[in-house]
């Protein structure tokens, strides 16, 4: 088959792996690409239409032969922006059924590139852990935002609802529209057009002291950039209220 052949899927995870189950044959060959835009009845002859029952027989399939932390691998690089991520995906589980784990660790282009995906989205997500900045809005509610390279939120939520496991917070994905709630043990994934927030009085307050005191103890003359971007890259600063002007 010519290797220009491409096949598009509805850019789910459940379709990517719906993808691999229906072309699992022909994976070295073709490209698989992401088309959300799809109306039902009137699907082209090359787009493959999720099926729950597939997408579970791949994910039952490697679960059984790789365990849960290769699925989840599998998911990280799936949260990448990286535009041929689905190819990546597809030749790396055909490589690893048909030659086993070594496949993942071998010098093969496929499965290097998902190690390097898979390591980056890690990286983000254990960074986020710790940066991560939340203030207290109007109402007691704990709200922290963020712009990450990745496609993390489901990722890192799990994080918070451990360690604040009696608050209620939201974490907002401001890059992807989209955000986490979380409440009395329940969290609930959403969509978000617009955010209009009000930080609580006491947030204010403690704002400013710290701002007050960042400029207090800074010294100018022995400003250190590259030290700076070196503890914290730069990408980590929007939301930091002391690089506020």
């Amino acid at each position: 088959m010519n290797s220009s052949v491409y096949f598009k899927y509805d850019g789910t995870f459940e379709g990517l792996m719906t993808a691999i189950f229906e072309k699992y044959g022909e994976l070295e060959h073709i490209h698989i690409v992401c088309e959300k835009e799809q109306i039902n009845f009137l699907l082209p002859e090359n787009f493959i239409k999720t099926d729950e029952e597939k997408a579970e027989r791949v994910l039952r399939g490697l679960k059984k032969d790789f365990g849960v932390d290769f699925i989840r691998r599998v998911m990280y690089v799936f949260s990448t922006p990286f535009e041929t991520k689905e190819d990546v995906i597809a030749k790396t589980v055909k490589g690893m059924f048909l030659y086993g784990k070594g496949f993942l660790f071998s010098d093969n282009e496929t499965p290097t590139e998902f190690r390097r995906l898979s390591k980056r989205v890690g990286s983000e997500n254990h960074s986020y852990k710790g940066l991560l900045r939340f203030r207290e809005l109007e109402g007691g509610i704990l709200f922290a935002e963020f712009k990450p390279e990745n496609d993390i939120l489901m990722f890192l939520a799990p994080h918070f609802i451990r360690r604040l496991p009696k608050e209620k917070f939201v974490i907002a994905d401001t890059a992807r529209k989209k955000c986490v709630f979380y409440s009395d043990g329940q969290a609930e994934f959403m969509e978000i057009e617009s955010l209009s927030l009000k930080d609580s009085d006491s947030e204010e307050f403690f704002k400013e002291a710290w701002k007050k005191f960042y400029k207090t103890v800074a010294i100018d003359e022995r400003r250190n950039e590259k030290l700076m971007i070196s503890n914290m890259p730069k990408r980590y600063w929007e939301f930091l209220p002391e690089r506020e002007d």
